[in-house]
């Protein structure tokens, strides 16, 4: 990583952090409804054999109301030293503090290979419409991608308001095929975005 790159990404993760810390918590929000997905998303959701999801902290869009509407299996995270590793679970299952304080399901559920998952929705402090994330500096989403044999399709999810058009990125960095927010649904291909407002 060049030392501009990362200084450039530590900016951008204090602006976002400052902003998070002065933007009023009351309001909750949660990723838009599946039924406002172009229709050949929705299709790859109901036909996935797993989606991988995630247990939001602080502002990170909620998904039980996407979870429920939805009849797929999915699995969590879990930090597992310097990676993460997916467990079969339901958001109403038990699930422990773990790593930075986020909740993780417990050992106890089954471990999922890989290969099985077929969507990972994918959290990000911020994503630029090209589908590059950024993340919280550790690496895990894009060391988990980066070594799959057959990489499964990837959903940014992310605020409306910490989109943007462009992000500095380093070769290793996750890009979406999609990104999804509150407000919108963007298909990410090739050079342009698509993008379907509710």
């Amino acid at each position: 990583m060049s030392e501009d790159t990362r200084r450039a990404k530590a900016l951008i993760r204090r602006v976002l952090r400052d902003r998070r810390r002065s933007a009023s918590q009351d309001k909750v929000r949660t990723v838009l409804d599946i039924e406002n997905w172009p229709q050949k998303w929705q299709d790859k959701v109901k036909t996935a054999r797993y989606i991988a999801a995630y247990m939001p902290i602080d502002e990170e869009l909620r998904l039980e109301s996407f979870l429920r509407s939805i009849s797929v299996k999915t699995c969590f995270p879990k930090v597992q030293g310097e990676d993460i590793v997916f467990y079969e679970a339901e958001a109403g299952d038990s699930f422990e503090k773990g790593s930075f304080s986020i909740l993780e399901p417990g050992s106890d559920l089954p471990k999922v290979d890989p290969s099985l998952i077929d969507i990972i929705l994918v959290p990000g402090m911020g994503y630029d419409l090209s589908g590059t994330r950024l993340g919280r500096g550790k690496g895990y989403y894009d060391r988990f991608c980066g070594i799959l044999a057959s990489r499964p399709l990837c959903i940014g999810v992310a605020a409306e308001k910490n989109v943007f058009s462009a992000f500095p990125k380093d070769p290793w960095d996750l890009s979406v095929d999609a990104l999804v927010t509150e407000e919108s649904f963007r298909e990410i291909s090739g050079d342009k975005t698509n993008e379907v407002e509710r």
